[in-house]
Formats: C-alpha cells, sequence, structure tokens
C-alpha cells in the first residue's frame, strides 16, 4: 500500500512538471528508436500500430521497388490523422507531448545505426516486446503517447465509451496478415509475440498504475 501510494505520488509529481515531462518522454523515444534499430531490425518484425505499418511500407518499397524511404516521412505522414484527432477531441497539451514523442522517435530511427544484439528470433520477440512496452507505458504515464492507434483508442473509450481494445487487435491484426501474405508467416507470428509481450508490459505497468490511483482516490 505505501509503495503504491508513493509511486503514484512520484509519478504524479512528474506530471506536474512539464520540463521533467518532456524529459522522460525524450528519454523513452530514444530507447523506442534503439529497440527499432536493434531487436526489430535484426527479426525483420512488422510491430503493431503507425511504427508497425511504416516498417512494413518501408520494406514493401525495398523489396518491390527498390526504394529506401525514410521512416521519419512515412511515420509522420501516417500520423497526421491522428494527430488531427488528438488536436480536436483530445486535448491539445497532450497532443503536443506525443507528436514530440513521434518526431523525435522518427529522427532518431533514422539517425541511429543498426545494430544487431542477438539472432535469436524468440528473445528477439520477448525482449523488444518488452522494451516497446515499457516506452509506451512511461509515454501513456506522462500524459503522451507514441501515435498511430493510440490516438484512435484513447478518442473512442473517452469520448465515445467504445471499447477500443478489440479495435486496436483488428488493426494489428491486418497489418500482421498483410504481412505474411507479402514476406513470410513466420515474420508474422514471431510479430505476434512481440505484440503480445508489449501488451503484458502495458498493462502491468500502466494498467496497474491507473488500478492503485483509483484505490487511493
Amino acid at each position: 500500500m505505501n509503495i503504491s501510494i508513493k509511486g503514484e505520488k512520484g509519478v504524479k509529481k512528474l506530471r506536474d512538471n512539464m520540463a521533467w515531462r518532456v524529459i522522460v518522454i525524450s528519454m523513452a523515444s530514444l530507447l523506442m528508436a534503439v529497440n527499432i534499430k536493434t531487436f526489430v531490425h535484426t527479426g525483420a518484425l512488422i510491430p503493431g500500430g503507425a511504427t508497425g505499418l511504416t516498417l512494413l511500407i518501408q520494406e514493401v518499397a525495398l523489396s518491390f521497388f527498390k526504394v529506401r524511404l525514410p521512416f521519419t516521412v512515412i511515420n509522420l505522414l501516417i500520423n497526421a490523422v491522428p494527430v488531427y484527432i488528438g488536436f480536436r477531441y483530445i486535448g491539445k497539451k497532450f497532443t503536443i507531448l506525443s507528436c514530440w514523442v513521434i518526431f523525435l522517435t522518427s529522427i532518431l530511427t533514422d539517425i541511429i545505426p543498426y545494430y544487431m544484439i542477438t539472432q535469436d528470433i524468440l528473445l528477439i520477440s520477448i525482449f523488444g516486446g518488452l522494451i516497446n512496452g515499457a516506452c509506451i507505458s512511461v509515454c501513456l504515464l506522462m500524459d503522451a503517447t507514441s501515435g498511430g492507434i493510440d490516438f484512435i483508442t484513447i478518442y473512442l473509450s473517452e469520448r465515445r465509451g467504445i471499447d477500443s481494445f478489440n479495435i486496436a487487435l483488428m488493426i494489428n491484426g491486418v497489418i500482421l496478415i498483410v504481412a505474411g501474405l507479402l514476406f513470410n508467416w513466420n515474420k508474422a507470428l514471431y510479430s505476434i509475440i512481440f505484440q503480445m509481450a508489449s501488451t503484458m508490459m502495458i498493462r502491468t505497468l500502466y494498467h496497474k498504475y491507473q488500478q492503485a490511483t483509483l484505490f487511493i482516490r
């Protein structure tokens, strides 16, 4: 109980300080970019959401058209509509911080060199997913998001009272099916493990914090 209270107060203190929020989400963006250029890139995985769609478009362009597209341009274009939804319906401060996460992650992903940590695809899927989920959780705790589907799910759940989990699952499912059809099903199946690990981490870190906050209040 005391640990929960201290943790909740610590997070609230950070969220009340804009400078610290920017620093924390910037660190999360850096770790997300490193994760993409190590685990995700090595395993040729397709994560869910805007990041997964961006990587899928990059791979399609490179494999079929021999064109190397920058991550930043594609990711920013994909997030244009979700960002509009954020500004219009969710909140300006929340959306501005989220835009910083999207922009910084995109730029760093293009800048950071590729580095192989391990070739074990199962380890890549599990630990890459856990890191991804931790980064997303940190952003959510600071009242920001990594972009893409998050804007849509938050809008549907908070404004429309719709269970957004199934919608996010369906969108991610479509991305993985397309990846499986165009390339190979091993990549799609290991990407599912990545997504499961990421979701488990978000439920552990972010949802646990939400439950503790509700209990204390």
